[in-house]
């Protein structure tokens, strides 16, 4: 007869043999893949390709000293457009608007720090215009298939497919 420390050893080899078997590698009968892969976006193939959104850009100085954006784009008729205004190398924004295309064209207000005008130097402008419900009109969205139509340079889709228009410029001004 086993004696009772010898019981309690063979019990508890047991039990891990058991919890072994149970918890196993957790594998099935699925195959192991170390191959790298990369997720596909539908609908992401071309959307560069086209003709030019962006005809022509400026940026230039009012008498004032103040900053405005002038741009001619191939986007339906008030499509809102977000201009920003951040100085080269930094992302923090010194000015912004958000303007509407009509008759093909933009032109922000005057840009101006809180405090007057910004000092001549160099800025990246970033034009965008995001085409969601929340920030296109009506019209808007069903003139581009919900931004699905849209193709040429600076042409993107979000994750959910939402489409977009970016042009980033850095210049002295």
């Amino acid at each position: 007869m086993l004696r009772a420390g010898a019981l309690r050893l063979l019990l508890s080899l047991l039990a891990c043999f058991a919890l072994t078997a149970l918890c196993g590698c957790g594998g099935g009968d699925k195959p192991s893949s170390s191959a790298l892969t990369f997720e596909r976006l539908s609908d992401t193939t071309g959307l560069s390709h086209g003709a030019a959104v962006l005809l022509d850009f400026d940026a230039y100085r009012m008498p004032g000293g103040s900053l405005r954006v002038k741009a001619h784009l191939r986007l339906p008729e008030g499509t809102r457009v977000r201009v920003a205004l951040r100085p080269a190398g930094n992302d923090a924004v010194v000015a912004m608007a958000d303007v509407p295309v009509l008759d093909g064209l933009i032109e922000t207000p005057p840009l101006m720090a809180e405090t007057g005008p910004l000092p001549v130097a160099r800025y990246r402008f970033e034009l965008t215009a995001q085409f969601a419900p929340a920030m296109q009109p009506p019209q808007v969205m069903r003139d581009t298939d919900d931004g699905k139509s849209l193709r040429g340079p600076g042409v993107t889709r979000g994750r959910h497919g939402e489409a977009a228009f970016t042009h980033v410029e850095e210049m002295t001004r």
